[in-house]
């Protein structure tokens, strides 16, 4: 969209002695650098093992498949259950920072983790997948997942779009280097040779857990912001948000279309020609274009004639397009040509999510606000894999099916959130004394 999403500004000249001293204590609060580079690198990480452990499971459809003796549908469960808790749990991953901090938050999801993907490698039967692989091993996940993106907002002010970019990149690498690692150790150890190295790689996002130091002078005015300020939204006031829910919505369909079309990307590539080296290769092909994108949607966000929202709402829209393309190719150049243009585009929503939520709610509510909003996504996570599965086993054996889904979901999603900048501009244009940038 060409027309940014208006922000307030005051229109009078110049400020106060008091505001311009409130100002220049909430940009000394956000040194936006030091340690928070380091917070930025270990965030980075785990994003990496995480995300990029979550959109491999497509690699390993097929051969838990013959392994199990079962349906797509049934083994794509397990996937769904892994990402619909990696998120689902958000509320209760934000909870437990409130409480103990990032650092132990994300210790304790390492350790969990690690324990219940090498239990995985020793289940014989769908249920002891689906709770070892997807409910204990997603929950340990989204410990590690909350403060990996939180953890930044500490550290940065000015800069915190492209921090957050750059930590949510992790995701993107993940999938290009997992992805083939994935792939490889499946045809040399099996599935659940695979599943123990993956226990060992959450195993040592511990590490990265221990550099997530809280700032104890950002603590300390978020603080005093929090009880002075009353137009501050309150917890359970971010559930009348009308805006924030909007948000979370329109992050339902986006996510399931995320994770149907990651699950069943290497299946449609088999299905089309490609070798399963190729399909493999195929994901970690989108995986770098997806880590460019959070790259370039981190650095548009922090710009001032661009919105969150904006970039949101364009990026959903050509990404409904590309997906529905990708049925439609058939060989290795077209598909790593459409697939890199879907994974470049594909990340700016998630990448711009905290700023968006920072703008529409404030620093002080981005926990509990990030907690519900990975809440919602992780019914969606749950959702996408096996009602396309359903569809699948039930109406059709043509693969092309579930991205056809996909598209119809991004569409909704681009609706969603074309409303939420409808009802900002509205909002805006009531507020006396102020303009629009």
């Amino acid at each position: 969209m060409a027309e940014t999403t208006p922000v307030m500004r005051k229109n009078d000249g110049q400020k106060s002695d008091a505001e311009e001293k409130e100002d220049g204590e909430h940009e000394d609060d956000g040194p936006d650098g030091g340690w928070g580079w380091c917070v930025v690198l270990g965030s980075f990480l785990c994003n990496l093992v995480l995300d990029g452990i979550a959109y491999s499971f497509g690699i390993l459809l097929k051969p838990m498949q013959d392994d199990l003796q079962t349906s797509v549908g049934s083994i794509s469960l397990i996937g769904g259950v892994l990402a619909g808790v990696i998120l689902a749990s958000g509320p209760v991953a934000a909870a437990i920072v409130n409480r103990f901090g990032n650092r132990l938050t994300c210790l304790a999801g390492s350790i969990i983790s690690s324990c219940a993907f090498f239990v995985s490698s020793y289940c014989y039967s769908l249920v002891s997948l689906v709770l070892s692989y997807g409910l204990f091993a997603g929950f340990g996940l989204g410990l590690m997942y909350v403060p990996s993106v939180v953890a930044v907002g500490e550290y940065f002010t000015k800069r915190l779009a492209l921090a957050t970019g750059i930590c949510v990149c992790g995701s993107g690498v993940g999938t290009f280097l997992i992805a083939p690692m994935t792939s490889m150790l499946s045809e040399s150890f099996g599935w659940r040779g695979c599943n123990r190295v993956m226990a060992a790689l959450c195993l040592a996002c511990s590490v990265c857990g221990l550099v997530m130091v809280p700032n104890k002078r950002r603590s300390k005015v978020a603080a005093k912001d929090g009880g002075e300020n009353k137009n501050s939204v309150s917890h359970l006031g971010l559930c009348a948000n009308v805006p924030f829910l909007l948000v979370t919505i329109g992050n339902m369909p986006f996510v399931m279309a995320i994770y149907t079309s990651y699950t069943y990307l290497p299946a449609l590539a088999a299905q089309n020609g490609l070798s399963p080296s190729e399909a493999s290769f195929l994901i970690a092909v989108v995986g770098i274009s997806n880590t460019l994108g959070r790259l370039i949607s981190g650095w548009l966000a922090d710009k001032s004639w661009t919105s969150p929202l904006a970039i949101s709402i364009s990026t959903t829209a050509a990404v409904a397009f590309f997906a529905s393309l990708l049925p439609f190719c058939t060989q290795f150049w077209t598909f790593a040509l459409v697939g890199s243009l879907y994974g470049l585009l594909l990340s700016a929503l998630i990448t711009v999510s905290t700023p968006l939520l920072v703008q529409l709610l404030g620093i002080q509510e981005l926990n509990m606000a990030f907690g519900i909003l990975s809440f919602a996504r992780g019914i969606a996570g749950f959702l996408g894999p096996p009602v396309s599965g359903f569809i699948l086993d039930n109406s059709s054996e043509n693969l092309r099916v579930p991205f056809f889904i996909c598209s119809g979901l991004f569409i909704v999603s681009l609706l969603i959130y074309c409303i939420v900048w409808g009802l900002s501009r509205q909002t805006y244009r009531t507020k006396k004394g102020y303009i629009s940038i």
